[in-house]
Order: C-alpha cells, then sequence, then structure tokens
C-alpha cells in the first residue's frame, strides 16, 4: 500500500528495470569492431598482393610466348623471302619491351 508502483522489483525484467540491466553492446565494441576491420583489411591486402603476383606472372608467361611465336614466325618467313620485319619482328620487340617493363617494376616493388 505504501509501494512505489513505478519502482522496480529486484529481479525484475520489465520496462521499468533499471538501465544497467538492459541488453546491449559490451562499452569496448567499438574497439573490437576496429580490431577486426583492421584485420580484415590486412587480410584483403595479403589477397591482392599473391593475385597481383599470380596475375604478374600469368602475363610474364603470355608475353614469353607471344615473343617466341613472333621471332618463331619471323625467322620462317626471313627463310621464305617474305615480309619479316613488319608484323612478326615489331610484335615481338614490342612484347620484349613490355617483358622487360613488366619484370622492372616486379625487382623495383621487391627492393
Amino acid at each position: 500500500m505504501g509501494e512505489d508502483r513505478d519502482e522496480p522489483l529486484e529481479g525484475d525484467i520489465g520496462p521499468a528495470a533499471a538501465p544497467a540491466s538492459r541488453p546491449g553492446p559490451p562499452p569496448d565494441a567499438a574497439a573490437e569492431s576496429r580490431r577486426y576491420e583492421a584485420e580484415r583489411e590486412e587480410r584483403r591486402r595479403r589477397t591482392n598482393a599473391v593475385a597481383g603476383r599470380i596475375a604478374a606472372v600469368l602475363a610474364a608467361l603470355f608475353l614469353v610466348f607471344l615473343i617466341y611465336d613472333s621471332v618463331t614466325t619471323a625467322v620462317a618467313a626471313h627463310d621464305k623471302g617474305d615480309d619479316w620485319i613488319y608484323p612478326p619482328a615489331v610484335i615481338a620487340a614490342l612484347c620484349a619491351i613490355a617483358l622487360v617493363t613488366l619484370v622492372a617494376r616486379a625487382v623495383r616493388r621487391v627492393k
């Protein structure tokens, strides 16, 4: 009869319960979230680095194949007396320049 109806009872879980008993994120949730995002970003960078290396190796192999094929075609055309400088030799030279550029960038990145 002399009780206040708005005051929560001991162990009360209703809407009038004290704010401390309400569920919510722990106070260090923001720090945990930042740590998680930093780890995720680091994993993404490592994955991108590996993918970049694989792409560079595949590009280098493709350029080596194009150089080999163009040189072979140029030699065969030269033996037949056909034009051998413009299409095949120029393509081989351009691919060789691209390969040297790719290797130089890879070496510079390693250092």
